[in-house]
């Protein structure tokens, strides 16, 4: 494996890690193919917990593009022109949000 891909398989295995702490029964794509869970090739992990099921695509960069950072809020909205939105929330927040039952 290259070393983009061993930094990108790091990161599906950290978020996988992550999801199944906060309580979700977390999968990873078998060769981070979403199409080895029956889903499009994009998905990474898949967890679910209760009725709530989520698809995630793990991206890690060095560098995030300076528009998505989090300065003092604790999560940002961004949209293309015609596109719909798209929520980003930090760590902190997300560990907030599904800690509660």
């Amino acid at each position: 494996m290259n070393r983009p891909g061993k930094k990108g398989y790091r990161g599906e295995v950290e978020i996988l890690r992550l999801m199944q702490e906060l309580g979700f029964d977390a999968v990873r794509s078998w060769g981070s193919d979403g199409r080895s869970l029956s889903l499009p090739s994009d998905i990474d992990v898949k967890a679910v917990r209760d009725e709530l099921e989520l698809h995630i695509q793990v991206k890690r960069r060095k560098k995030i593009a300076s528009y998505l950072d989090f300065k003092n809020a604790n999560m940002v909205a961004v949209r293309q022109d015609r596109g719909k939105w798209v929520f980003i929330i930090n760590e902190e927040m997300m560990r907030h949000v599904f800690r509660i039952q």
